[in-house]
C-alpha cells in the first residue's frame, strides 16, 4: 500500500483556514437548527481537515456529514462528503443499507497501541495524521486507544469544545487549530483516561477521574496551562479542594 503523504506547510495552512470558515458556518447552522446547512458545513470542515493532514478527524466528520445529509435529504451534500471519503452515494445505494451503515461506521478514527508511551511516540500524536501504512509497532496487545482532536470531542462532548476555545484564545489561534492539540488516551485494560494538551514545547496531561463531573470539567477549562506547576505536568483532580493538582503534590 502507498504510504501516507503528509501535506506541505502551505497546504496545511490553507486547509486550516478553510476549516475555520467551515467551523463558523457549522456554528451558524446549529444555531438556526438547519440540518442541511449543518451537514454541508460538517462535510466542508471534514474535507478541510483532510487537506490539513488531520485524517482521523476529517474522516470522522465526513462520515457524520454523510449520515446527516442523507437524513436531511440533501443528496449533493451527501455525495460531497462521501467523495471526500473515497466513496460514492450511487455505489452505497447499490450495496444496500446494511453495507452502507457498515462503511460509514468507520474504524480508522481512533488507533490502538500497546501502551500510552507507544501512543505518545507515534507521529499521529504530534500531527493527528494517519501514519505510514508500513509503520512497525513493538509486540504486545493493543490496549490503549488514542483519539485526536474532533474525535476526542466525540467522547468528551461540549467540555472539550469549551477547552479548545479557551486554549485557542490563550495561544492566539482558532478553536479548530486548538482542537488539534487535544489527545484522549483510554487504557481499556484499566479504564484510565488521560487528556493530553499539546502546547508549544510542552505536554500537559489531565488524568480524568471516574466521576468526571461538572466541577472537574469547569476547573479544567479554567486552568492556566502556562502557570508554574501546571505547564507540562501530570494533573489529577482533587474533589476535596476542587482543583487540579500535579501528581507529586
Amino acid at each position: 500500500m502507498t504510504a501516507h503523504v503528509p501535506p506541505s506547510d502551505a497546504e496545511a495552512t490553507v486547509g486550516l483556514a478553510t476549516a475555520d470558515l467551515a467551523a463558523a458556518a457549522l456554528a451558524r447552522a446549529r444555531a438556526a437548527s438547519d440540518a442541511r446547512a449543518e451537514a454541508r458545513a460538517l462535510g466542508e470542515l471534514g474535507t478541510a481537515l483532510l487537506g490539513a493532514g488531520r485524517d482521523g478527524e476529517g474522516r470522522y466528520l465526513c462520515r457524520r456529514a454523510a449520515r446527516l445529509a442523507a437524513e436531511a435529504g440533501d443528496r449533493q451534500a451527501e455525495e460531497a462528503a462521501l467523495n471526500a471519503l473515497g466513496l460514492s452515494a450511487a455505489q452505497l445505494d447499490a450495496l444496500g443499507e446494511r453495507w452502507r451503515a457498515a462503511l460509514l461506521e468507520g474504524t480508522d478514527e481512533t488507533r490502538t497501541f500497546t501502551s500510552a508511551a507507544a501512543a505518545r511516540s507515534d507521529a499521529s500524536d504530534a500531527l493527528g495524521a494517519r501514519p505510514d501504512e508500513d509503520t512497525v509497532r513493538d509486540g504486545g496487545i493493543p490496549v490503549v486507544e488514542l483519539a485526536c482532536g474532533f474525535v476526542a470531542v466525540k467522547f468528551l462532548g461540549p467540555f472539550l469544545e469549551s477547552l479548545a476555545g479557551k486554549l485557542g484564545e490563550s495561544l492566539g489561534e482558532s478553536a479548530v487549530a486548538a482542537t488539534g492539540r487535544l489527545r484522549l488516551l483510554w487504557d481499556r485494560s484499566g479504564g484510565r483516561r488521560e487528556l493530553d494538551v499539546l502546547t508549544p514545547g510542552e505536554r500537559t496531561t489531565l488524568v480524568l477521574p471516574e466521576e468526571f463531573d461538572d466541577a472537574a470539567r469547569l476547573a479544567a477549562v479554567d486552568l492556566d496551562l502556562g502557570a508554574e506547576g501546571v505547564r507540562g505536568a501530570e494533573l489529577h483532580w482533587d474533589a476535596g479542594t476542587g482543583t487540579w493538582r500535579p501528581a507529586d503534590n
